[in-house]
């Protein structure tokens, strides 16, 4: 099994507002994703028909989303029913692709106090980092190390980014069940956001090492 990503704003530039309606608006009434879905079903109103925030963060720039896609599902009548049914799905003009995760990316601004101790630092200051957001496994399907997976793209994603802006950290918000998973990766955590509920953890762009 293969997997590709794709940008959602190269999405967003390639098809219609309908089609692109359709496929995300299909998400609310399929069970056995509510994980990977959880954000774009809070963008949807009561009928599910309309997206309120989730295109217009790409339009406006305020983040980049990227879909985990497999291979391409063969439009045949079990298919439809047994590899599709309940479980959330793009149709692309190369074929229909089951969703495995999705994850951002932005640029935030950190208030930042006491993040390494190691180093002598200018005063406390806001600085800006690397946020990864939204990083979600589909429930849906058996994917061993896909929370790996997905890290590590992100971290592609930023190397290529830092080489030519030199932003020196990479932040994740999770809950109190995943830092143990996050410290594993070579994030520590620096504090807790109150109006969230998650924890602030953080990563040297220098300790970034591919997960698997």
């Amino acid at each position: 099994m293969t997997f590709t990503i794709l940008e959602f704003n190269s999405y967003l530039q390639n098809y219609s507002q309908d089609s692109i309606l359709s496929d995300l608006s299909s998400f609310k009434s399929r069970d056995g994703s509510e994980d990977l879905c959880r954000f774009l079903q809070e963008n949807f109103d009561e009928n599910g028909m309309r997206i309120d925030n989730f295109i217009d963060f790409e339009r406006n720039h305020l983040c980049r989303i990227y879909f985990v896609l497999t291979n391409p599902v063969e439009k045949t009548e079990d298919n439809a029913k047994n590899n599709t049914e309940n479980k959330c799905v793009l149709n692309l003009k190369t074929g229909t692709y089951p969703i495995y995760g999705y994850f951002s990316i932005a640029a935030r601004t950190l208030y930042a106090v006491n993040i390494d101790k190691n180093q002598d630092i200018l005063p406390p200051k806001n600085i800006v980092i690397y946020l990864v957001g939204h990083l979600c496994k589909n429930v849906s399907y058996e994917w061993k190390n896909g929370g790996e997976y997905m890290l590590q793209q992100c971290f592609e994603i930023i190397e290529s980014v830092h080489q030519k802006i030199g932003i020196k950290y990479v932040l994740i918000e999770c809950n109190e069940d995943l830092v143990e998973y996050y410290s594993a990766q070579h994030f520590k955590k620096i504090g807790f956001n109150k109006k969230s509920g998650l924890y602030q953890m953080i990563r040297g762009i220098e300790t970034i090492e591919k997960p698997i």
